[in-house]
Order: C-alpha cells, then sequence, then structure tokens
C-alpha cells in the first residue's frame, strides 16, 4: 500500500535587479549569477531588531558595487 501527501512548492521563476531592475527568467544564465540576500536582523542591529532584510542584484551590479573588497579565485585553487 502507498500513502501519498500533497505539497504546494513555490518556485522561483525569475529574478529582478533591485538596484538597475534587469530582468532574468530562469532559463537564461544570468539568473543563476544573481546574488540574493534574504535575512533576519539580530538584537541590535542596525537595520531594527528582527527585521527582515532582502536584497537581490545581478553580477554585474555586484561587480560594480562590491568588486573592491570582493575575492576572486579560480575554481579549485585554495
Amino acid at each position: 500500500m502507498q500513502f501519498l501527501n500533497t505539497y504546494q512548492v513555490v518556485v522561483i521563476s525569475a529574478k529582478s535587479c533591485d538596484r538597475c531592475h534587469f530582468h532574468a527568467e530562469k532559463d537564461n544564465p544570468e539568473f543563476h549569477e544573481f546574488l540574493s540576500i534574504d535575512r533576519q536582523a539580530g538584537f541590535g542591529s542596525v537595520f531594527g531588531d528582527g527585521n527582515r532584510l532582502k536584497l537581490d542584484l545581478c553580477q554585474h551590479c555586484v561587480k560594480e558595487l562590491l568588486n573592491s573588497w570582493l575575492s576572486v579565485s579560480e575554481p579549485n585553487s585554495f
């Protein structure tokens, strides 16, 4: 005998950059290069205790904004 459960699944089908508004559908390679942040701020945070932080940036905006502080290395290099 088989017992079945029904699940509701939410799938991201596209992303839009919060800075430049670039839009990429799931089948576009750019979709997979987004930097996404979804985080709850902790106690004493400058963003407010328990507030939710959400951000989606395309790879071009990440490079423009954060390149000075990013550490980029080749795959499998230490």
